[in-house]
């Protein structure tokens, strides 16, 4: 998904403010500003004041009997393939809602635990969206936030937040460009003259890797790997293909065989995963070649000189920083090995565009789309 020179930018929805009339002191009571980074694989949250308070796996738990939420995060993977009754349920695909309930109830939660005390107030909440966003799901999110108990929300991309909280749009540089390799979606935005000029969205991530190494091991070892061996597979002995010699190494991870059904070892190489990787790794080479691919000739200096700002989880594949800078011609360097850079920029952007006025008319429309980068 591609969007044009100035299509994107910070997405500020004010909130409803005749649905405010009536409320009480208690509900309108001003919390804490919260960003949150709505990953695939990962939320964050930051509270203003506290710093980051919390890095959960975005998924639930819910009963299959009686459609509760059983757990969420942690305690919810825990839950799979133990207890019979859960289901485990990922609110957040491809960095955009699939239920709002779901993630309603995400927000919910991770608000009232983190506010402490206070989670009875009503925060200004800013939430991290990819830069292809449509308005259906960020009407969504908005939809979503405010049944959390948000009063005003603001929605960023995540190239800008990105690049706000790795410190690349401050101190005069002139242009940044941020490729964000998450779990299911690769995001890559260039900024450039105070905002966000293009951008370019594929969906492919950290997942799919996973899931072309849980393929080999069926077809040519006719074992069936669970999501989290898969990955444990990659993390220990992944890496991009790419020019020069490699030491080989090899992991043991266990699964079903698919023809007895009983438990299983396999041991996989260096060179067994690099194959299984190489058309989602390619997928996201190209994907970073088409979001440079928008930028206007005026600026093709300076992306020489300023490179190609990695972050996100996938993006410390070793190896592949290498292959990128390779076949763009561009430096490519991973600056945020925490993947924390989307939420610390987003409360950032908040921030300096938090003391904006709301709009006083509640009949004018609610989205208000701003293109410009705030400068720090």
């Amino acid at each position: 998904m591609s969007i044009p020179a100035g299509g994107a930018g910070i997405y500020t929805v004010p909130v409803r403010l005749d649905a405010m009339e009536g409320d009480t002191g208690m509900w309108t009571y001003a919390g804490r500003d919260t960003a949150i980074d709505l990953g695939s694989s990962t939320v964050r949250m930051h509270v203003a004041g506290r710093g980051i308070v919390c890095r959960e796996p975005s998924v639930l738990a819910r009963s299959r009997r009686t459609g509760r939420i059983l757990a969420l995060g942690t305690p919810a993977l825990e839950m799979a393939g133990r207890d019979p009754d859960a289901d485990l349920v990922r609110p957040v695909r491809e960095g955009a809602p699939t239920d709002t309930d779901e993630v309603e109830y995400l927000m919910r939660r991770l608000v009232r635990r983190h506010l402490r005390r206070h989670y009875t107030a009503r925060p200004r909440l800013v939430v991290t969206v990819p830069s292809g966003v449509n308005s259906v799901y960020a009407r969504a999110l908005e939809f979503s936030a405010y049944q959390a108990g948000a009063r005003r929300v603001t929605l960023v991309p995540v190239p800008v937040a990105a690049a706000a909280g790795m410190g690349l749009i401050t101190g005069g540089r002139a242009v940044a460009v941020v490729a964000d390799i998450g779990a299911e979606l690769t995001d890559v935005g260039v900024i450039a003259f105070g905002g966000l000029v293009t951008a370019h969205t594929v969906a492919v991530g950290g997942t799919h890797l996973d899931r072309a190494i849980a393929a080999l091991a069926r077809q040519e070892f006719g074992v069936a790997l669970s999501p989290a061996e898969a990955e444990a597979a990659k993390l220990a002995v992944g890496t991009a293909p790419c020019p020069g010699r490699r030491p080989v190494r090899a992991v043991t991870v266990h699964g079903r065989d698919v023809e007895t059904g009983l438990p299983r070892p396999v041991e996989l190489t260096t060179r067994d995963v690099q194959g299984a990787i190489a058309k989602p790794v390619e997928e996201i080479v190209e994907a970073i070649r088409a979001g440079l691919r928008g930028c206007a000739p005026e600026i093709a200096g300076d992306l020489l000189s300023a490179g190609i700002s990695l972050t996100g989880g996938s993006s410390r594949l070793p190896g592949l920083d290498r292959l990128i800078g390779d076949r763009t011609g561009l430096t490519a360097v991973v600056r945020d090995p925490t993947g924390d850079a989307a939420v610390i920029g987003a409360a950032e952007v908040h921030r300096a565009v938090g003391d904006r006025p709301e709009l006083p008319d509640p009949r004018r429309p609610l989205a208000r789309l701003t293109t410009s980068v705030p400068q720090f």
